[in-house]
């Protein structure tokens, strides 16, 4: 039987589609009967369900169904309930929830504070005495077939082993090739360590102590709580930002961030969360200072920023299952993953919308739940918001703030940086920031008005801009909010960050972006429908030789046809290029096509979902992966274009007089619509908003068709003919007139078009140096999505 932990427990809560109830009995029936006390009404849950009943002062939830319970998408038989909620699901692993939690019955005086998800409580041990004593190896992972269960996104399934202390041998903690590290005094385990008195072990996001004897719960209120130390942020011409900020934030506390604007609110939230360090002073979490480990304790916290993080094309159920998948450890199965998100969707009230499509069939106060659900996937025990309630109507502006202080009730540390001030009585602090970054008042919101001794919020904003400001107000006290520089714990502890599979990243990115395309009507349209009708277009040029040379050539007036041209009367060579026209015009349209839709279906891409990407790469997910899924999907999408496009262009038309002309020709065009899909990607990359793509677009498109050399000369002209080698469309155009024949020699070496000219070794080259220019712009691409990651 897993066994999770000791408490002293009195009151069993149990939260379900029917409301919340507390129990003060001995034993709970949950089920379908009307005589049940949690009754249900999933279809799939047996008429007496479960049973929750004590067992020597703790409950224990005992399955008596036919369909079976579920915890976590694994069916259980029995489960030891703990302080924090476990959800159950009632006949499968999707089916009804319903989440219980024991209430601890210790004196008011003694009572252990609420801890974030995932933390078991301070001093409570992780090993009964009697496995203890007995000698016998206790397992220890995520999995309920453990003896030791930690239910936290971090610890693996099967995580690590304990071997307790006997008469002559010290206990010793195995790690069980744990995908995120089994920690002892801040060292990583590389098989096995010795347990000494008083060592840290941290497993996931879990701290314990060793007591000689046991493993207790390491997780005082010192440790849940976020202390800011005088933190300041200068910019480099000397103004502040930012001034001296001291304060502490306890568990289970809303705290919301007020001033006016360009009072420094985002630069607090910057700081505070590690995104933009603070430039003097520290931010100390579970006694580490944050700037100097946030790598590790990056993961810990969570940040809904005012955009939403979640693509609207998608519906809940697959945003927060692909979210799922980038951020919880790689050995979580299907199981557990559905689970997951069925459990924070419960906690959002998103239940009922997780079949709807996030841009088109949600509120705008749903859209930020569904952003919020995204953030507890992980359990993190911080969580900041910036402007959630921002164009919402009062009461979505009230939803989402009691949505918050629920969340925060659970143990969390919540801070919200708002404009709104409706519903800031349910904040347990309020920070009022003036003009220039300094604290004018921390405290409970009753307060706020009669500190500053107005009548009213909007009073209140008038008079922090007041230059007086601060002869009008009482000075602050430490007591006031201001925290005492913390000891910082600089004994290791701190686990390194959760290991990345860049392979596991890249399939996952590759399906949600496959997914969005699909979801995106008019994208996929546009996929669909340009090659179309720009290969229809090209039919509008005027003549029946299509592609192909035989019956084009024609010698200007005063010249000679010879086999390589047109022999001037003083001996020169002219070039054909420009006497076959109907396959010199039709070439040129395929250019432009292949160019318009590459550059097209990427240049909206990155700038479009920038806040997703920059808050997926905070929690871990890889540059080089997010790039290359991009290229790869919307690469493709444009070389088929290219293709199809092509074929339409030539169907019925005699094609080039070369063998296996149209494949050569249509193969030049699908590459040329790739590597522009990826300098679409490089200008999604630097453009700052989406209203700059379409002069972008229209700009590349043009300069292509210039350098390509289809419409003038280039070959000969110094620096221009240089310049035009880095133009993709300048190789397209020369592999395909390569095979075409336009070029058949001249005498005249300096102006002389030698890359266009016939034969399948320039043919190869062309396309060689094509695909050199397509790798040279996907690493300036790296590289510019990689900066975008940081920049603000």
């Amino acid at each position: 039987m897993p066994w999770i932990g000791s408490a002293v427990v009195d009151r069993l809560q149990v939260r379900w589609s029917g409301g919340t109830r507390t129990f003060d009995g001995d034993r709970v029936l949950i089920g379908r009967e009307p005589d049940c006390d949690i009754r249900v009404t999933d279809g799939e849950a047996s008429r007496r369900h479960a049973i929750l009943h004590r067992e020597g002062g703790r409950w224990t939830v005992v399955d008596s169904s036919s369909n079976g319970t579920f915890v976590e998408g694994r069916r259980i038989d029995r489960l030891l309930v703990t302080g924090r909620p476990v959800t159950l699901r009632l006949g499968t692993p999707e089916g009804e929830s319903v989440s219980v939690a024991s209430l601890t019955a210790l004196p008011e005086a003694t009572r252990l504070p609420i801890v974030p998800p995932g933390q078991l409580a301070h001093g409570q041990t992780v090993a009964r005495a009697e496995h203890l004593q007995a000698g016998r190896s206790l397992s220890i992972g995520r999995d309920p077939d453990n003896d030791i269960v930690l239910d936290d996104p971090l610890v693996s399934r099967h995580h690590a082993r304990l071997d307790p202390s006997g008469l002559q041998r010290p206990a010793i903690l195995h790690d069980l090739g744990s995908f995120n590290g089994t920690f002892v005094d801040g060292r990583r385990v590389p098989v096995s360590a010795e347990l000494t008195m008083g060592v840290e072990v941290i497993l996931g996001n879990q701290t314990f102590r060793w007591d000689g004897q046991q493993l207790l719960a390491s997780a005082t209120t010192h440790e849940c709580t976020l202390y800011a130390d005088g933190i300041t942020t200068v910019l480099p011409d000397g103004r502040k930002l930012l001034q001296d900020a001291s304060f502490q934030l306890r568990p289970s506390s809303l705290t919301a961030v007020i001033g006016p604007s360009g009072a420094g609110k985002s630069t607090m939230l910057g700081a505070l969360t590690g995104l933009r360090p603070a430039t003097q002073g520290r931010v100390i979490w579970h006694g580490h200072d944050l700037y100097e480990h946030y790598e590790q304790l990056r993961f810990q916290i969570g940040l809904v920023p005012q955009q939403d993080i979640q693509h609207p094309q998608l519906k809940v159920q697959q945003a927060l299952d692909y979210a799922a998948k980038l951020r919880l450890p790689p050995d979580t199965t299907a199981a557990e993953r559905t689970a997951r998100v069925k459990t924070v969707a419960d906690q959002l009230q998103l239940t009922a919308r997780l079949d709807n499509r996030i841009g088109t069939q949600l509120s705008g106060g749903q859209r930020k739940r569904v952003s919020i659900a995204t953030e507890l996937l992980t359990a993190p025990p911080l969580l900041f918001l910036d402007e959630p309630t921002s164009g919402l109507d009062p009461g979505l502006d009230l939803e989402v703030m009691r949505q918050l202080r629920s969340l925060a009730d659970d143990g969390r540390v919540i801070v919200v940086v708002t404009h709104s001030v409706l519903a800031l009585d349910l904040c347990d602090n309020i920070m009022v920031l003036a003009p220039g970054g300094r604290i004018a008042y921390f405290g409970p919101p009753d307060g706020v008005l009669s500190y500053f001794s107005c009548s009213s919020y909007p009073e209140v904003f008038d008079l922090l801009d007041k230059p007086d400001l601060w002869q009008r107000i009482p000075a602050r006290s430490p007591s006031a909010g201001q925290a005492a520089a913390p000891v910082v714990n600089h004994h290791g502890g701190v686990p390194s960050p959760p290991g990345r599979s860049l392979a596991r990243q890249f399939a996952t990115l590759m399906s949600r972006n496959i997914a969005v395309v699909k979801a995106d009507r008019l994208l996929l349209g546009m996929l669909v429908l340009l090659p179309l009708i720009l290969g229809g277009l090209s039919r509008l040029v005027p003549g029946e030789n299509g592609l192909s040379l035989d019956g084009t050539s024609s010698c200007p007036t005063g010249t000679e046809r010879v086999p390589d041209g047109c022999r001037r009367p003083d001996g020169g060579i002219i070039d054909l290029i420009f006497y076959a026209g109907e396959a010199n015009q039709r070439l040129i349209v395929l250019i432009v096509a292949a160019c318009l839709m590459g550059t097209a279906i990427a240049i909206r891409e990155l700038i479009g979902e920038r806040p997703i990407f920059k808050r997926e790469y905070a929690v871990g997910l890889s540059t080089s992966a997010y790039f290359a899924s991009k290229v790869l999907v919307l690469g493709t999408a444009a070389f088929l274009q290219g293709l199809v496009v092509t074929f339409i262009a030539t169907a019925g038309l005699p094609g080039p007089d070369s063998t296996d002309g149209v494949l050569r020709v249509a193969l030049a065009i699908g590459a040329l619509a790739f590597t522009m899909a990826v300098v679409g990607l490089v200008l999604s990359a630097v453009v700052t908003s989406t209203e700059q793509t379409m002069p972008a677009l229209v700009g590349v498109v043009m300069l292509q068709l210039v350098l390509s050399g289809a419409l003038f000369e280039i070959a000969g002209r110094q620096v221009l003919e240089q310049v035009a080698w880095l133009s993709p469309s300048r190789w397209a155009y020369a592999a395909s007139a390569s095979t075409l024949g336009l070029v058949r020699g001249q005498h005249d070496r300096d102006t002389e078009d030698w890359i266009s000219l016939a034969g399948t070794e320039h043919y190869l080259m062309d396309l060689g140096i094509l695909g050199l220019l397509a790798v040279a712009y996907l690493g300036l691409g790296f590289l510019l999505v990689r900066r975008s990651a940081s920049k603000d």
